[in-house]
């Protein structure tokens, strides 16, 4: 079951990672992640607090490395 788990959290972060790359703005990076969940079939009010974190993380990077690639993008 730990496997399943890993699985799926890796899709989650890929999906998340996917979205946020294309965010220009803080609120673009929360809505990417709200949307991975919604997605996946998960209630964001069913994650626990240090696992949002970790995906506002995930994002917050997936969207600095893009606008690293194009400044035009890079989150205010």
């Amino acid at each position: 079951m730990f496997k399943e788990e890993s699985i799926m959290n890796e899709q989650i972060s890929k999906a998340i990672r996917h979205r946020a790359s294309k965010a220009k703005t803080k609120t673009q990076i929360v809505k990417a992640v709200f949307d991975s969940f919604r997605s996946s079939q998960i209630d964001p009010r069913k994650v626990s607090l240090e696992d949002m974190k970790a995906a506002i993380v995930v994002a917050a990077r997936a969207a600095r490395v893009a606008g690293q690639k194009n400044p035009a993008n890079m989150p205010a």
